[in-house]
């Protein structure tokens, strides 16, 4: 345990500071910065819900500052970032494509994977015959596909062609190869990330030390048992989990004034920490 505790104010700017929200955006931002920025939160949650704008464009906003949108649609389509169930639906790095795929195909309880695995089960037939249309045809999206039940739409009343390309999405025979006018255009896995075809996914106690590392960096400072959340793990981490990870040099165990537990922060937030220390953030009001 580092000897000078910090108190709450600076343990909440060092989690500020590294999720992006005390730098000060440049002038001009670029695509690159856009990149970086999802880099560092690990995750950008996908949110269809929207007044001003949908919810990943204002989280890159609140960040880069001004940007043409279009740069997170040019992303995905030219394979920077891609689509996955994580925290909820969210885009990540096309870097950490294998981990997430790994992780997916275990015995997760995501509701929208659970769905999925539960309709590969009923309706293995429907699904086999998409996949060939796809094959043969090329990308699709939902709105290609007729509506024959009479039925309206609705938030969850989706007609059976989307049904099967969310379960093949979830299930990972099919990848979001772009979004039009941000509808999901479907692919096969193997066509929108042709490396997936040679390189062997990474184990289970890989994937999982991997999003510990991962999700300490993205929250800059945090406790043990908030860390499972970020990628959905299982089961909640205690202290004495974090050990190794601590006598490694990996983490750095702090005292938080108001604090039951310790905090964590990654090594490679030593800087924030120290700024933090020193209290040599902006003072934004937090």
């Amino acid at each position: 345990m580092d000897d000078q505790p910090l108190t709450l104010d600076q343990a909440r700017r060092l989690q500020l500071a590294a999720q992006g929200l005390l730098t000060t955006p440049r002038r001009k931002a670029t695509p690159a910065d856009l990149r970086q920025c999802i880099a560092r939160m690990q995750l950008l949650q996908i949110d269809t819900i929207h007044v001003v704008a949908r919810s990943p464009y204002l989280v890159l906003f609140s960040r880069l500052g001004h940007y043409p949108p279009a740069w997170l649609d040019a992303a995905l389509a030219q394979g920077e970032v891609f689509e996955t169930w994580a925290h909820e639906a969210c885009f990540a790095p096309m870097a950490d494509v294998g981990l997430h795929r790994s992780y997916n195909q275990q015995a997760r309880v995501h509701w929208g994977l659970k769905r999925a695995r539960e309709n590969v089960a009923s309706h293995r037939a429907q699904l086999d015959a998409l996949l060939a249309h796809i094959d043969a045809h090329g990308p699709v999206k939902s709105a290609h596909f007729k509506r024959t039940d009479g039925q309206g739409g609705g938030w969850w009343g989706w007609k059976d062609e989307k049904r099967w390309l969310e379960t093949l999405f979830a299930t990972g025979a099919l990848m979001v190869a772009r979004r039009d006018k941000f509808q999901r255009v479907y692919d096969l896995a193997h066509r929108v990330c042709p490396a997936l075809a040679d390189a062997p996914l990474p184990d289970a106690a890989e994937v999982h030390a991997q999003f510990v590392e991962k999700a300490v960096l993205a929250l800059g400072i945090t406790q043990a048992r908030w860390i499972h959340d970020y990628f959905r793990q299982k089961p909640r981490l205690k202290d004495p989990d974090l050990d190794a990870l601590v006598a490694r040099g990996v983490l750095r165990r702090v005292d938080v004034r108001g604090w039951s537990s310790p905090g964590y922060v990654h090594r490679r937030h030593a800087d924030l920490l120290q700024k933090a220390l020193a209290r040599r953030f902006l003072q934004q009001t937090c």
